[in-house]
């Protein structure tokens, strides 16, 4: 029976700061265990993150229908449960065996996993809060989950240092168990039902524009995030980076994301506003730039400030609109993640075509053929208000 208040937010919090160790180890930091443990070059490792995007998105986007469909029979937690049961069998498949073969189909089961859970954690975060509610849970629940990215990566250091980057994705079976019974005992069968919520949480005309926008810049920040991390272990040994310091490195901008999304948190100025778009895309494209093509270590710790910065900008007003205009449902929220798949498929096959044709400098020029590619979607809608009688 669902709920008619909003799920408790401390166990979802627990709950996603332990999930996002996986997500730390296989999307973030996989491009470095695959180098370090298997070789990769920066082909195989933009070819791993097209997998492994394309896997994600292709289950994401039918995940809220599917789970519409049988939650009758089969409760969300029910489903999360045995994402994580499975999550447990899976890890430790990587130590069987050395082929990169294994390594794909690990972190593309993987992938398609987490397509199931994050959604259900969304609608239970959002469902059943109003406005202000809401943008605090959110804003918690963002701060918490890419507080443990950035710790996580910063883990998987020991791991290349001492030479066994494949044990990085085989302890992560024991915190799937920990999340099982984090899951079990503190959350709900199903989240709430977002109508049971007041009536002042119908949202603004404005927030269905707002929301297409946000919609086709959120691709866009992930696709950038796609094409950086495969690139991050060659960029940081192209600049003498130490091998122990590398990940820590990389997660600068995960930090710097997380100050972004508290200052967003506690002031609500960007409700409503294109320029809070304007404002991220710029960050994010200038930062992505300037990472890639930093000539020094300090430099480039500034340009990943800079691009954590406009991913906070961008990720949270695209889940925020996507909540409030979509009910705060599951189906909501596997568009939203859908749509993180995209962009984690499409980054680096963009950067994988500079690569090809000689990296550096054309690396960020065929990157930008994605901002290209997004500019009507996420301009359209702001011009149609505009131009909208009344």
């Amino acid at each position: 029976m669902t709920s008619a208040r909003p799920t408790p937010l401390l166990p979802i919090l627990v709950l996603s700061f332990l999930a996002t160790f996986g997500t730390a180890v296989l999307w973030n930091g996989l491009s470095f265990i695959a180098k370090e443990g298997y070789g990769f070059d920066e082909r195989w490792n933009l070819a791993l993150a097209i997998w492994n995007g394309g896997v994600y998105a292709s289950v994401a986007f039918p995940a809220g229908r599917l789970l519409r469909r049988i939650e009758r029979r089969v409760r969300p937690r029910t489903v999360v449960a045995a994402v994580f049961l499975l999550q447990v069998l899976v890890c430790p498949l990587v130590l069987v065996g050395s082929s990169p073969w294994l390594l794909f189909l690990v972190a593309g089961a993987m992938s398609g996993l987490a397509a199931f859970f994050w959604p259900v954690i969304e609608a239970f975060v959002a469902a059943g809060r109003g406005p202000r509610e809401m943008r605090h849970a959110i804003g918690w629940w963002n701060a918490t989950w890419m507080t443990a990215l950035g710790i996580a990566l910063v883990a998987i250091s020991p791991f290349l240092a001492a030479g066994h980057a494949v044990w990085a994705i085989g302890s992560l079976a024991p915190i799937n168990l920990l999340c099982l019974v984090v899951l079990l005992v503190g959350v709900p069968a199903t989240p709430t039902t977002h109508s049971a919520a007041a009536v002042e949480q119908a949202p603004p005309s404005a927030y269905r524009d707002l929301l297409a926008s946000h919609r086709a810049l959120l691709p866009l920040a992930y696709a950038l995030i796609g094409a950086l991390s495969p690139l991050m272990p060659y960029l940081l040994d192209d600049l003498a980076a130490p091998l122990a310091w590398q990940t820590t490195l990389t997660a600068t901008w995960m930090f710097a994301r997380v100050a972004g999304i508290t200052v967003l948190r506690f002031m609500p100025w960007w409700h409503g506003r294109w320029g809070t778009a304007l404002l991220g895309a710029g960050l994010l494209l200038g930062g992505f730039a300037a990472v890639v093509l930093a000539p020094t270590i300090p430099l480039m710790i500034a340009a990943l400030v800079v691009f954590g910065l406009g991913q906070a900008v961008v990720y949270y007003t695209a889940l925020y609109y996507v909540m409030r205009v979509g009910d705060a449902d599951v189906d909501a929220a596997s568009t939203h993640e859908g749509l993180i798949g995209v962009g984690y498929a499409a980054g680096p096959a963009a950067a994988g075509l500079g690569v090809v044709l000689g990296g550096g400098g054309l690396v960020v020029a065929s990157t930008m053929i994605l901002p290209v590619i997004a500019a009507w979607p996420a301009i359209g809608p702001w011009w149609r208000s505009r131009v909208r009688p009344g």
